[in-house]
């Protein structure tokens, strides 16, 4: 099933493929907004990028064995169209930004600026005026997928960049400081092997 070098990372047969999907754009489109876990709905080019990524995803796979979703919208659109039920996973969601949250970044740092130097500079442990630690949310999302218990078949997640980073650190050993080494763009796959002995990416953010 594998080559080699993959044969010695997971040496067991019991393997889940995840799929990690970010959802689409959204209606704030590319203005640089602090969003979290605010409840915002997918852009018409959102909506068109979740399709296409759905129905490439299902030319070359099929229907998969299992879609879990953050409870969101944005997310739960995108799981819409892999035409199997959708198992709502609100630990899934972005991490909490607090009062942050519908703001523009520049608004921010003229209105809470000390906060946000403060955030920047040590991002995974401060907190956003009233939200969550990165530590905190990526904590969060181990728990949850954890919670889901997936151990074998063809997985679909449609979710956020910060739970995705979240569990690629978790599944590759990673330090949740070294979340912001992986930048999947919107509507883009993940793909993640996963077993007993350990995970392999297969591609990021394609």
């Amino acid at each position: 099933m594998f080559d080699d070098a993959t044969q010695r990372i997971i040496p067991s047969s019991v393997v889940a493929t995840v799929h990690l999907f970010r959802h689409g754009e959204v209606e704030t489109g590319s203005a640089r907004v602090c969003r979290g876990h605010l409840d915002v709905p997918l852009s018409p080019r959102g909506r068109a990028q979740s399709e296409t990524a759905a129905a490439r995803f299902l030319a070359k796979h099929g229907r998969p064995d299992r879609v879990i979703s953050s409870d969101l919208r944005r997310c739960q659109d995108f799981a819409a169209h892999f035409g199997a039920p959708i198992e709502l996973a609100p630990g899934l969601r972005e991490q909490n930004m607090g009062a942050w949250e519908g703001r523009t970044w520049e608004a921010l740092t003229e209105a809470d600026g000390a906060a946000v130097t403060a955030y920047w500079a040590d991002y995974v442990n401060a907190r956003p005026t009233g939200g969550e630690a990165w530590v905190e949310a990526a904590a969060r999302v181990r728990a949850a997928w954890f919670a889901i218990g997936v151990e074998t078949g063809r997985v679909v997640v449609t979710t956020h960049i910060g739970p995705i980073r979240a569990l690629l650190c978790a599944w590759l050993g990673l330090p949740p400081g070294e979340a912001l080494r992986f930048a999947p763009g919107y509507a883009t796959e993940t793909r993640v092997l996963l077993a007993e002995s350990g995970a392999v990416v297969e591609c990021l953010g394609a």
